[in-house]
This record gives structure tokens, sequence and C-alpha cells, in this order.
């Protein structure tokens, strides 16, 4: 099941939102849609996407991953092993998790009225979504993440975290 050669590349069916969210979170380029026609999975297929599902009528296609677990954590752990992706592939918190596009630095300044004041005040580091425009910036979230992502796949996230901060 290994993809070779460039980065991955995921094409997540819509039953697996959660999923989609968490291989964002990890630096995947991560589509989100409904797999439905042969001829739009031959297309995926084509630029180079694993397409990932949990529906049984796909279960024997080509350069389809069929997932059996039911809980979010659980599939990305299953994604993981399968794949495999290794840590050193993960590039952590640098896409939207909304709409998969790679997050880009911003100043403070050009923030200062789209973030609350006590963020504003108490961080230096912010990044936006060039498609929806979305913020983000080191709060309490990315420690949160971070256990979770220790928990289910036995990585040292903190580690992650460090390397892509550099």
């Amino acid at each position: 099941m290994a993809q070779e050669g460039a980065a991955k590349r995921f094409v997540v069916d819509t039953m697996l939102g959660k999923l989609a969210k968490w291989l964002r979170i990890l630096g995947f380029d991560t589509r989100y849609e409904a797999l439905q026609s042969e001829d739009q999975l031959e297309a995926h297929r084509s630029q180079g996407y694993l397409l990932i599902t949990r529906r049984e009528k796909l279960v024997n296609e080509a350069n389809v991953l069929f997932l059996k677990a039911n809980a979010p954590l659980e599939q990305l752990r299953e994604v993981v092993t399968r794949v495999p992706v290794t840590p050193q592939e993960v590039h952590l918190l640098q896409r939207c998790s909304l709409c998969n596009e790679q997050l880009l630095p911003t100043t403070r300044d050009e923030v200062f009225d789209e973030v609350p004041h006590y963020i504003f005040r108490t961080h230096t580091i912010f990044h936006r979504c060039p498609r929806c425009r979305k913020i983000y910036w080191p709060g309490s979230h990315p420690g949160r993440m971070r256990r979770c992502l220790e928990r289910a796949l036995g990585w040292q996230v903190t580690e992650l975290m460090v390397r892509n901060e550099q």
C-alpha cells in the first residue's frame, strides 16, 4: 500500500471527515469528497492520490485504502500503519484544517483587528490560510493535538513540533 515517490496525498471519503482533519493536521494534502464514480476515482489516481474510504463497494479497487476502524484516531493509526507514514514525512500544523491550503506566515499588525485582544497581546506568531482567511496561532490546541497524536500513534510529537518550527 506504500505510495512511492513524491509526498503522500490523500482523498478521504465524506464519511471520514475527522480523519481528513487529522491528516491535514499532520501536514498532508488531503481532499475531502464523496468517492462515487469510476471516472472520479481514476482522476484522483492519475494525480497521485491514495483514496481512503469505508465504502465496501470500493474494497477491491486499485489505490484505495479500505479502513476497518470506526473511531477517527484509530482510523489515523490504521492509515499511518498501512500506508505507511513515518514521523519524518509529517509537517505538523502547516495546513488549514478546514480547507487544506498551506498556511502562510503573517504579521501581528495584519491580524490586529481579527484576533481577540488577549491573543494579540500574548502571541507573536500567526499564520493565515490564503483561501478561507482563517488565522492560526500557537495556543492551547497544539498541545492537546500533540497529546492525542502521541497516544494514538506512539510518536514523540513534541520533536515534530520543534522540527517544524525551525
